[in-house]
């Protein structure tokens, strides 16, 4: 007898259908192994896909594993947010404070609206961890397909993670950003010898000190995704590295918007608020709403 399993589609960062980005929600997944997890996230092709894994007991949160079409990953920004979006309609989940528990530990989550009708989702993010940076922007912009001076020389090209390290590259103009492209084989060859490709995040700032920053995310060569039309967990450590380069000034709560995939036809819009704490740096969250778009069922 064929077995099936329920999804949920939903569009992330976006309140409208058809934009955002694209996720998939499977349903009650414990009786599935990884490599079926993989199998079903390839099929659907998104950026990812995530798995909804019941708790065992009480009070333990929802599991929730999440697959790019090549990869599991153990944090994401939009299947995350678009997670909770998903559980807190069907009554799973209430309004307020709560958990999921991802591959990276018990990530916190803020439900606003009403019962089965959430509003805004927001997830903490973990302090940001800042890595390597480059000093070969000319090489960087050519693999981009743009000149060096579009590559603003008062930022650094510096990998940030608050879960998943992005290679962050400070654009000069929104121009600039639009006219990146993404290329896998030149961008693979950006990082022969490195010990791991990392996904590079392009960004240009609007206004000063920034209150909204254009945003594109490339991974062809680390996980087939030419384009991301929204990354939360670039957006977070984005936060991290405009404190710390002082581009959002240094107030008690910093709020800015990061609106991306805008090149791809698939416009998304997500709130970061940067907090200081005494913990050694910022703490970050990111938010915003989604669109329930269809339902269904796959074979096993």
């Amino acid at each position: 007898m064929t077995s099936r399993i329920a999804f949920t589609l939903v569009d992330v960062f976006s309140s409208r259908p058809f934009r955002g980005n694209q996720l998939a929600v499977f349903h009650d997944a414990s009786g599935l192994k990884a490599a079926r997890m993989q199998s079903l996230a390839s099929e659907m092709n998104f950026s990812e896909s995530s798995f909804v894994i019941p708790a065992l007991r009480r009070p333990d949160p929802v599991r929730v594993r999440i697959f790019t079409p090549r990869r599991e990953v153990p944090l994401a920004g939009h299947p995350t947010v678009g997670t909770a979006w998903v559980l807190a309609s069907r009554g799973e989940l209430h309004t307020g404070e709560a958990s999921l528990r991802l591959g990276v530990g018990d990530t916190t989550i803020t439900i606003e609206g009403k019962a089965r009708n959430p509003s805004f989702i927001w997830m903490s993010h973990r302090l940001a961890e800042f890595g390597e940076r480059r000093v070969d922007s000319d090489r960087i912009a050519t693999a981009l397909g743009v000149d060096t001076v579009d590559v603003r020389g008062d930022l650094p090209i510096e990998a940030v993670s608050t879960g998943n390290p992005f290679l962050f590259v400070p654009l000069s103009s929104v121009d600039a950003l639009r006219r990146c492209v993404s290329s896998p084989s030149v961008l693979h060859a950006l990082f022969q010898g490195a010990p791991r490709a990392l996904p590079l995040y392009l960004f240009a700032c609007e206004g000063s000190p920034a209150r909204s920053v254009r945003a594109r995310m490339f991974a062809p060569h680390t996980d087939g995704i030419a384009e991301d039309p929204a990354t939360g967990s670039a957006a977070a450590p984005l936060g991290a590295y405009l404190r710390a380069h002082g581009v959002i000034g240094s107030a008690a709560r910093t709020r800015f918007q990061v609106i991306q995939g805008v090149e791809i036809g698939r416009r998304s819009e997500i709130a970061v608020e940067v907090l200081n704490s005494t913990g050694g740096g910022p703490s970050i969250r990111i938010g915003g709403r989604c669109t329930i778009v269809g339902e269904g069922q796959m074979r096993l």
